[in-house]
């Protein structure tokens, strides 16, 4: 059931000559899942099927006609083809390990496209780590890691530390591939807000600007291995979130309906679209989800969730 991730901090660097930026971001996974069920078959091929569950599906339908992106793509309309990160993963697995039967894959998808909460990622790391037991290959092998780094700069981070001990949460530098662990002091509890539009992360980096004296991470990672630490926001940022807001208005009156509810520990993760709030408890997380879906616009998705672990339980039958 691989989970979505919230970027607790993320600072643009430099950018790189291969088109990427140097990043400094800190990641935590949250207990907003996908559902990916991996088998093998006999036929030389990866045969993925994707489908919206169930409570997702009348927030797809309603985004279909509403959804907005730079590229013009419904990107509710996940593909099934090379271009998803988990087709891709898997053939590169089989290439890199010379398996010479196929997968079949059905992926169930809860974590919405476009929004900055790593879903693709996420379930490209879990496909390889359920490759990985079905072929009986150890899954802390640095080939599946190189892998995964090739894959998406993301999805580094949903294997874990060598896809073996789980991870509360790590602060990823490079382009995100260059990962280091961190202990969380306590479980966080969350508020994450889907509004009805989704973001191309090119486009949002595209438009993004390298600051003169970028901010350090280091004083927030030390706030989240402190249990007794009640106040992390001063020491968040998100340098995409001006350049969020011009592509997706609605991002910035997320922001200030967060804080007039008083869950002041809010902001942009990854290049948007979703936004979040740290609650002091998870009734107050249950309680502002609650009026936050009551004045969302139609299509939107609100979720009171948690801080959670990566890798991926993967279940075996």
């Amino acid at each position: 059931r691989p989970p979505a991730k919230l970027n607790l901090f993320l600072e643009l660097l430099a950018r790189r000559p291969d088109g990427f930026h140097e990043i400094d971001t800190v990641m935590i996974p949250i207990d907003w899942r996908d559902e990916l069920d991996l088998q093998r078959i006999p036929d030389n091929r990866v045969d993925l099927q994707v489908q919206w569950l169930p409570s997702l599906q009348v927030v797809a339908q309603r985004l279909g006609v509403e959804v907005e992106s730079s590229t013009g793509r419904n990107l509710l309309e996940i593909p099934a083809d090379e271009s998803n990160l988990v087709h891709r993963a898997l053939t590169a697995f089989r290439n890199a390990f010379e398996i010479k039967d196929g997968f079949s894959c059905q992926l169930g998808k809860q974590i919405p496209a476009g929004a900055g909460l790593g879903g693709a990622s996420s379930d490209a790391a879990s496909a390889l780590l359920c490759a990985a037991r079905l072929c009986d290959i150890p899954t802390d092998t640095p080939q599946l890691s190189e892998l995964a780094a090739q894959i998406g700069s993301d999805v580094p981070f949903f294997l874990g530390m060598g896809g073996t001990e789980p991870i509360d949460g790590a602060r990823a530098t490079g382009r995100g591939e260059q990962i280091k662990a961190i202990e969380l002091g306590k479980k966080l509890d969350c508020v994450v807000i889907f509004p009805a539009v989704c973001l191309s992360t090119a486009a949002v980096y595209a438009n993004s600007q390298i600051p003169s004296n970028p901010r350090d991470a280091a004083a927030l990672v030390d706030l989240l291995q402190d249990p007794k630490t009640t106040d992390l926001g001063p020491a968040m940022v998100n340098r995409l979130t001006d350049p969020a807001k011009k592509l997706a208005p609605q991002i910035a009156e997320i922001l200030e309906s967060l804080w007039h509810d008083e869950l002041r520990t809010c902001q942009l993760t990854g290049s948007g679209s979703a936004c979040f709030a740290i609650s002091t408890s998870s009734g107050q997380a249950k309680q502002a989800a609650s009026k936050l879906r009551a004045r969302l616009e139609p299509g939107g998705f609100v979720m009171a969730t948690q801080s959670t672990q990566v890798p991926a339980k993967i279940d075996v039958s």
